[in-house]
């Protein structure tokens, strides 16, 4: 049966338009637009890096709570806890935060983590340990939103409690003294995709910002520009560096609408710093615009901008302009939106706390935002991007080891890299109920004591391995009829023989397998059953587990990946009711998808430009996946005999003037494509590191014998 390849339509207005504004080649600008790339501003995600352009957490009311009551227990010498979660997203959050904090002066910190076979987040038995120890603030991270029992406990008993969690509230929010989760409704946060760990670092981003004189700080940024017989003036006002209103006027010389000078003048006349890039310049075009009786105080940034940025030094706002990035995410006028972007950069790069430091935390929110399987979109992208940067070009010590035994030190570094070799060995920790080990690890400055957490954690990850292949071996028969009985749209095992810290790994092995939505459950031993659910994006675990929530005594997670517990005595009606919801599911709710291409490339376009694409829409991941392109009459110019239980096939290919080396896992039909064959192909551009040598290949998606065979 012949390849089906579906490639979306495209709009050719719209990639012209991209095309143009954004100074791109064609073929990513049909890429991008078929990726839904509609606003300009959502262009910044794909193109920019910098920090300036992340979303402010201050924009969060309850950031702001958060700030005075953590600054209070520092000055106080309070006795506080963070409360984490035993993922890499938990154990990277709590050790941004247990980092962050300590760096900000907190002394009397501790941290806890589910050990062993304790269940995520908060319990009686928890709240328990926490007031008998004598805490006074408890920052939850990764988990928090769902423990409204046992933080209404912990408030009653004179304990505060600050959640910083990513995951979906159920219809009652916990009295926590703050709370800063994306998901929650009226946050204020503007992305509401953050892991856990983001969240974290975005709270130590808001502390750091709270301790220079940023804060609170409220300015003007203005410009003033000729235009035919007037002058179009341009005033921003910003809090924090947030923008919180703006006004245009254009005002005639020699006259004009005194309407427009009044609002221009009442916008002003507000107390607060006008800022401008050279003062002369701007003075003399508000006298053409109000005359000489008007004299506004301006605050001119050149100066700074000459220190901090040297190259800029003769550079007039219009000649910025025209180089500014900045503006070409906005229709706004160029100068203004160049002049706020010079301005939030300028501050925010004069405090270490605020770049460079945060830079280092981000590193770690990268691993955990991979790990989470949070979707790559939107600061997703910039937040990732950054941090896998950071991790190729300059890891903090503590990292070193492992990426060093993960034959990783010197490449650059993408999502794949941590899925497959960062990621599963500090997950390993948590799920064989040692989580404080990886924590251990990732907040160490020690070289000497990082080299034996690596290996400790590498050891602990063989074992999981290990263990994960028995368990899977264990119940693949029962997914196999669990997947004919549920009509090939589902996958549901389990038994008293699985581990439940290997409940999500197993879930999602058996996803992959199916190309179906799975769910892995263990009866634990002590009269509870703990699940895992994991699925493709085309799915929302979250929401079909909400339709069983009357039965869990606690539940949560993401569309892609969520977990449940419950009291044994109810699992068996438990399978009955999610057979049944099943059995209502069409099959284009959870079959696999058919072949998507973002285009069918022509033998003149297979260049390296490719790759360079590729690196456009990276990192990828959920909602973003790989480039995927589709070449038709290809040439197998060469095959490599595979080595003995090897299931990959490599290969030379040429389309066009160039050979490509090819690899493909788990190739179907591998005695058919032999040297001399003519083959269509789907394929990812790839990049393989030898000895530290990059070189270009093509990753295989799917291929078939080309039809003129």
């Amino acid at each position: 049966m012949a390849m089906e390849i579906k490639i979306p339509l495209s709009d050719p207005g719209k990639v012209r338009a991209i095309k143009e504004r954004f100074s791109l080649d064609l073929l990513s600008a049909t890429v991008l637009e078929r990726r839904g790339l509609e606003n300009p501003s959502d262009a910044l995600w794909y193109l920019e890096t910098d920090i300036i352009y992340q979303h402010s957490p201050l924009e969060c009311d309850d950031v702001h709570t958060a700030i005075e009551r953590i600054e209070s227990a520092i000055e106080e010498e309070e006795k506080v806890l963070i409360f984490g979660d035993r993922d890499v997203d938990g154990v990277t959050g709590s050790s941004i935060l247990y980092r962050g904090l300590k760096k900000l002066g907190l002394k009397n910190l501790s941290v806890r983590l589910p050990e062993g076979d304790e269940p995520y987040g908060m319990t009686e038995n928890t709240v328990e340990e926490i007031l008998a120890s004598g805490y006074t603030l408890v920052i939850t991270v990764d988990n928090g939103i769902s423990a409204v029992s046992e933080i209404e406990m912990l408030e009653k008993n004179g304990v505060d409690v600050i959640v910083l969690d990513h995951h979906l509230p159920g219809e009652e929010l916990p009295g926590a003294v703050a709370l800063f989760d994306p998901k929650v409704l009226g946050s204020g946060y503007q992305f509401d995709g953050l892991s856990g760990c983001a969240v974290a670092a975005k709270m130590i981003w808001a502390l750091s910002f709270s301790r220079t004189p940023l804060y609170g700080s409220e300015c003007i940024v203005l410009h003033a520009e000729p235009r035919n017989g007037s002058i179009r003036i341009n005033a921003v006002r910003l809090e924090n560096l947030i923008e919180i209103d703006r006004i245009t006027e254009e005002i005639i010389e020699g006259g004009g609408s005194m309407t427009a000078k009044e609002h221009l003048m009442d916008f002003l006349a507000v107390g607060l710093p006008v800022l401008v890039l050279d003062e002369e310049t701007e003075k003399k075009m508000l006298r053409r615009a109000f005359g000489n009786g008007v004299d506004i105080s301006l605050v001119d940034i050149r100066g700074k901008l000459d220190e901090m940025m040297p190259r800029y030094r003769s550079h007039s706002l219009f000649d910025l302009a025209m180089l500014s990035r900045a503006a070409r995410y906005s229709d706004g006028d160029r100068e203004i939106e160049t002049l706020v972007s010079l301005f939030r950069s300028l501050s925010i790069y004069s405090y270490p706390s605020l770049s460079k430091e945060y830079d280092e935390l981000l590193e770690l929110v990268a691993i955990g935002t991979i790990a989470d399987l949070m979707p790559m979109k939107n600061e997703n992208r910039l937040i990732v991007k950054r941090g896998l940067r950071m991790l190729s070009d300059k890891p903090i010590d503590c990292l070193k080891p492992i990426l060093g035994r993960q034959n990783l030190t010197g490449k650059r570094l993408n999502t794949r890299d941590i899925s497959f070799y960062i990621a599963p060995v500090i997950n390993a920790a948590g799920r064989l109920g040692h989580p404080m080990d990886a924590f251990a690890l990732l907040t160490t400055d020690d070289p000497a004591e990082a080299e034996g957490l690596t290996e400790n954690l590498l050891s602990m990850n063989r074992e999981r391995q290990g263990m994960e292949e028995n368990a899977l071996s264990l119940i693949h028969s029962q997914a196999a009829e669990s997947f004919e009985r549920n009509a090939s749209r589902f996958v549901i095992a389990g038994g008293d023989n699985i581990p439940r810290g290997l409940t999500g790994a197993l879930a999602s092995k058996l996803s992959k397998e199916y190309s179906v939505p799975a769910i892995v459950i263990a009866d634990t031993g002590d009269g509870r059953v703990s699940g895992s659910m994991r699925c493709s994006d085309r799915f929302d675990a979250k929401a079909f587990l909400s339709t069983f929530q009357s039965l869990f005594d606690d539940y949560g997670g993401h569309r892609c990946a969520a977990g449940f517990s419950l009291q044994s005595e109810n699992k068996e009606n438990l399978l009955k009711m999610m057979e049944s919801v099943i059995s209502t599911l069409s099959d284009s709710e959870t079959e696999k998808r058919e072949l998507e291409a973002d285009a069918k490339i022509p033998p003149e376009y297979m260049t390296t430009g490719l790759w360079r694409l590729s690196e456009l829409l990276e990192p990828f991941g959920q909602e973003n996946e790989s480039l995927r392109l589709y070449i038709k009459d290809a040439l197998i110019t060469d095959v490599t005999p595979p080595k003995p239980g090897q299931h990959l096939l490599r290969f030379s290919l040429r389309f066009g003037t160039y050979s490509w080396p090819c690899i493909w896992w788990e190739p179907h039909d591998r005695e058919s494509f032999k040297k001399g064959a003519h083959v269509n192909v789907l394929f990812s551009p790839d990049v393989n590191y030898w000895r530290g040598v990059a070189k270009e290949q093509l990753l295989i998606n799917e291929m078939e014998i080309s039809q003129s065979e």
